[in-house]
């Protein structure tokens, strides 16, 4: 019996070792690329943003109701120097850069935030010498809004835009991350900007900008397994979908099947 009892506690003192030996030391770091937090689940790891460029285009309507009250938006430079008006060679649009933020899969939908550098838009309101400085923009992914900072260390909130689908903006193959949206202005910004600029200019809902984002992912990440992409069909693989049995249609190689997708002209396919 005693030697039956030192044999059983020999055994589990075999399989704790076991359990610790295989669990990672304390202080491991995540694989590179990716952040973790703790209890997130699976797919909703940060993958870093490496750089990127975004494009601020001033809506046209807005431009011209701006104008009516005496508003004018002007770049600003990323020391605070005011540049010319943003529709002085009829582009209307700010250019930016990312300095940087996070992408990560909320629900399917783009998340994480993306941060702006320095530079931004300011609006000036000469007549009344009032003139608010909008830097250091940033987009949060995952609720949609962008906000900026106004001096001082305080920040508004600017309005709201659409989640874009993860899948459809990020490719995979080149790690970039495609986004376009338009910026709604939310009512307590119009309230803000209002009162600061002396003017009643903005109105809720009023589109603000049109925003377009590139953003290039790091390149150390699994991209699939840190934003839970497997399963995703390549544009290739889309392109080049099989056909019904009985297609003998020839490729542009000279192979039969698989190539016209079983659309109009497949053989085996209604004409």
């Amino acid at each position: 019996m005693h030697a039956r009892r030192l044999a059983t506690a020999a055994a589990l003192a075999l399989a704790t070792t076991a359990l610790v030996g295989a669990a990672p030391p304390p202080g491991t770091a995540p694989p590179p690329g990716i952040r973790t937090t703790a209890g997130q689940p699976a797919g909703s790891t940060e993958v870093p943003v490496e750089r990127g460029t975004a494009r601020f285009r001033v809506p046209a309507a807005l431009l011209a109701r701006l104008a009516a009250r005496g508003v004018v938006p002007k770049a600003l430079g990323t020391k605070g120097a005011l540049g010319p008006h943003t529709a002085h060679d009829g582009s209307r649009t700010l250019s930016l850069r990312l300095s940087g933020g996070a992408v990560t899969n909320s629900g399917g939908k783009a998340g994480g935030e993306l941060r702006f550098g320095a530079a931004g838009l300011a609006l000036v309101h000469a007549k009344a010498h009032k003139t608010v400085r909008l830097t250091r923009f940033t987009a949060e992914l995952g609720q949609g809004t962008l906000s900026a900072g106004t001096g001082r260390g305080t920040r508004i909130t600017l309005g709201s835009f659409p989640r874009a689908d993860l899948r459809s903006a990020l490719d995979t193959r080149t790690r970039v991350l495609r986004l376009k949206a338009p910026v709604t202005l939310s009512a307590s910004a119009a309230e803000r900007l209002n009162k600061a600029l002396a003017t009643k200019a903005f109105t809720r809902g009023t589109r603000l900008l049109d925003v377009r984002v590139t953003a290039s992912l790091d390149r150390t990440a699994d991209l699939r397994t840190a934003l839970n992409l497997h399963g995703r069909r390549s544009p290739a693989s889309t392109k080049a979908r099989r056909c019904p049995p009985g297609c003998r249609r020839r490729c542009p190689s000279g192979r039969t099947g698989g190539c016209c997708g079983g659309g109009r002209g497949c053989s085996s396919s209604p004409s």
